[in-house]
């Protein structure tokens, strides 16, 4: 059994959500226990995505992060809007991730910029694409000529050593605070590698597929396969992939 839509049906209603992100002024902020930031924002999108996704794919479920949700045998995995503190702040580093998952396959996931307009988008087995021109990941070789990205854990102690660490092999390390961009920019060459632990499978679902449809690797930060429920999380080119694992190895268990 195929996809059951093809990606341009979300295109129109997404840029929508976008502009109405970029157009919001005044909203309502709390802080969700141990989970950061929430909106108003964050709720309104996630209900119009919630309604327009699972029609637009009959009998499909939908996991949100703000309001969860239930799975089936096609299941949306969304973020209505990646970077919630980011936008708190008036920073224009935030993002939508939709993503359509058979079960534990990925079969079509979405990133959209909504302040530089950009989508990003793949289909299993048809590659990654930003509009009409198709993404592949960058072809850095070595770490000393890379621009890697993280975000920080909980718990940052370790991390900061070896941030400074690959500071001092690599062209930079960057800290955007938007999980699903830095994957998309994987995915599209403009990062080389990018690292994060304790992350959602909602923050993830979408990028996982952008970059492996790219030509890129994403794994475990022990090297295994990564999943919607690996929680860390290591996306580079192939060749880069051996030299970062070894790196931020020591995360694993975060």
């Amino acid at each position: 059994m195929s996809t059951p839509l093809h990606v341009t049906d979300l295109f129109g209603f997404v840029s929508q959500m976008g502009q109405r992100l970029v157009e919001t002024r005044a909203f309502g902020v709390r802080e969700k226990p141990g989970a950061g930031l929430v909106t108003d924002l964050d709720l309104e999108l996630e209900r119009s995505l919630r309604a327009y996704l699972t029609e637009l794919v009959p009998g499909s479920a939908l996991m949100g992060e703000e309001e969860g949700g239930n799975r089936a045998e096609w299941t949306w995995w969304l973020d209505p809007l990646d970077g919630t503190t980011n936008f708190v702040h008036g920073w224009p580093r935030s993002a939508i991730s939709i993503a359509l998952y058979r079960d534990n396959e990925a079969h079509l996931g979405m990133v959209h910029d909504p302040y530089l307009k950009e989508t990003y988008w793949a289909q299993k087995g048809e590659g990654s694409w930003c509009g009409s021109a198709r993404l592949q990941v960058s072809s850095c070789a070595g770490l000393e000529q890379a621009l890697v990205a993280t975000g920080f854990a909980p718990e940052p102690i370790e991390q900061w050593e070896i941030c400074r660490q690959l500071q001092q092999r690599c062209h930079g390390v960057r800290v955007s605070g938007c999980a699903a961009l830095d994957l998309a920019y994987v995915a599209c060459g403009r990062l080389d590698a990018f690292w994060e632990v304790d992350l959602q499978p909602w923050d993830v679902a979408a990028g996982m597929l952008l970059v492996r449809e790219a030509g890129g690797v994403v794994s475990d930060l022990g090297g295994l396969e990564a999943g919607l429920t690996s929680r860390n999380y290591l996306a580079t080119n192939p060749a880069l992939h051996p030299d970062l694992r070894a790196a931020v190895y020591p995360l694993r268990q975060a």
